[in-house]
């Protein structure tokens, strides 16, 4: 897990959880590691763009955060741009001041 954590672009980590790993880009998880069965299951959970939600058995621990660290590597630039639109989204609503119109008088 150490050179996965060290190949990662900036903003993006592993995090050993009770329930296995999860893998974030600041707070947000985008890939989760989990037991299945007898086995593991990688998920990833970003849904935007050309990037869809997908899941995938694996056989250890390595291969799924190594696999995913090299997915995460390839698109980081497209995840960065996705979490921040989403932060942004969400932001605006807050952002937004009602205005009531006004009758002006000559």
């Amino acid at each position: 897990m150490k050179n996965a954590q060290q190949t990662l672009p900036e903003r993006f980590a592993w995090h050993r959880t009770p329930a296995g790993y999860d893998l974030r880009l600041d707070d947000v998880t985008i890939a989760e590691v989990r037991p299945l069965n007898t086995g593991l299951v990688l998920r990833m959970l970003v849904r935007g763009g050309d990037i869809a939600p997908f899941e995938m058995v694996v056989r250890c621990e390595e291969r799924a955060i190594g696999w995913a660290t090299q997915w995460t590597r390839q698109r980081a630039g497209m995840l960065c741009r996705h979490v921040d639109r989403q932060r942004m989204d969400v932001a605006l609503p807050s952002l937004v001041v009602e205005t009531t119109a006004l009758a002006v008088a000559v």
